[in-house]
């Protein structure tokens, strides 16, 4: 286990842990014979791999194709999403006894440790035992863990120690620390941000501080003075825990690239299925719907769509989504990948029951709630309805429904 430990006294009131390799890492605690193997988990591009295969040169997004010519000995697995879920689930559980107040994401939490001092007393040996105990609970999945005085800093702490490392940078060390790193490492230099820094001659956060908050306010907007602050190591970002998600999504590759109308329908309803269950389990509404789609020649294409009145119902749902998927199916060329994203979320409260007036929407409401009952209680594949039924005997099934080529995942 790597460490990096401060060599300056301060406060470190944020914990960042991170899932190392999360996907493969489960993998390999699954089955003993994975370990010290590379280990790939996608179809198609890369989702997750192990730092065995990552010691070739491969990563998330690198094309199988590509993993396979480097890498020819890699173990290539399709991906279980409900099982991912369940050790994540587990893993921040325990996390959540060093800070209650986590902020999560699929393979990462922040955590606010302020007031904890006196309950953790040496908060080194305590993230070691965390560390521990996650990795004795799972089988063996490693976390990362750093510490900072803001969220950028402990994310970046905990990069420097990767994997199941435990990092932490103080606010005294946090400008050395940042001045040589690369300007990307600013949360908020995106791509396009570090595209159009690099056209200036600006590549590391040294560079990034040579720039006035003004100038930076002109070439970015309301970005612009928040990179400056982070280029000086200050993220004022609370941690808070995220009742509302950004986005719902369910998306996969098919089995085989497809053009059959019928297929595609029948994936894209049991997507939205999953999606609308999934936002009805929070009490929300997606008013933003939006389809994305993938060739088989790796271009991307997509569409979305705010209707005037939203609903959290499947059939409408679907029936805008079959709308969005024509308009972006536009070239005659095979599909491999299909999902819905949903967004722009409501709470569904009393202001928005009356989207379920009337014989038609009650009775649908009563449907699908029902339905939610059944495949809460018994799993979701005791249901199948509507164009789903024509993924029956194409796809196998387990409890928690169709086995998809690729894990479906809110990123």
């Amino acid at each position: 286990m790597a460490e990096r430990l401060p060599a300056q006294p301060g406060a470190l009131p944020v914990v960042h842990v991170d899932i190392d390799a999360f996907f493969a890492s489960v993998e390999q605690a699954r089955d003993p014979r994975l370990r010290g193997r590379p280990v790939i988990v996608g179809n198609g591009v890369i989702a997750s791999c192990s730092y065995e295969a990552r010691r070739h040169g491969l990563r998330a997004g690198t094309s199988l194709s590509e993993a396979r010519r480097l890498c020819p000995d890699a173990v290539i697995l399709d991906g279980h999403y409900p099982t991912y879920r369940a050790f994540g689930e587990r893993i921040f559980a325990l996390v959540a006894g060093l800070s209650p107040d986590l902020d999560t994401y699929l393979d990462e939490a922040y955590g606010d440790l302020c007031g904890t001092e006196r309950l953790h007393g040496d908060l080194f040996a305590r993230c070691r035992a965390l560390k521990q105990a996650i990795a004795e609970t799972t089988g063996g999945v490693t976390v990362t863990i750093g510490l900072g005085p803001n969220r950028m800093l402990a994310k970046l702490a905990g990069k420097t120690a990767k994997p199941d490392g435990l990092a932490a940078i103080t606010e005294a060390e946090a400008e050395d620390f940042l001045a040589p790193r690369p300007a990307s490492d600013v949360y908020g230099v995106g791509p396009a941000v570090a595209k159009r820094l690099a056209g200036m001659n600006v590549h590391t956060v040294a560079d990034l501080r040579r720039l006035t908050r003004e100038t930076l306010a002109g070439l970015f907007g309301v970005v612009g003075p928040l990179l400056y602050e982070r280029a000086r190591g200050r993220d004022t970002r609370a941690i808070h825990a995220r009742e509302v998600p950004q986005t719902i999504s369910r998306e996969t590759a098919f089995h085989a690239a497809t053009a059959d109308p019928v297929e595609i329908d029948a994936m894209l309803h049991y997507l939205t299925e999953r999606a609308c269950r999934a936002a009805r389990a929070l009490g929300l509404v997606g008013r933003t719907i939006g389809v994305r789609l993938r060739y088989a020649d790796g271009i991307s294409a997509g569409h979305e769509a705010t209707p005037r009145d939203p609903s959290g119902l499947d059939p409408d749902v679907h029936a805008v989504a079959r709308r969005l998927l024509e308009r972006a199916f536009a070239r005659r060329v095979q599909l491999s990948h299909v999902g819905i994203v949903l967004s722009n979320f409501a709470v569904l409260d009393g202001a928005l029951l009356d989207l379920f007036a009337g014989p038609r929407q009650d009775r649908d409401h009563r449907l699908v709630e029902g339905i939610d009952a059944v495949r809460d209680r018994y799993g979701h594949a005791v249901v199948v309805s509507g164009r789903s039924l024509h993924l029956l005997g194409t796809l196998a099934q387990d409890r928690y429904g169709f086995v998809l080529r690729t894990p479906s995942l809110t990123k």
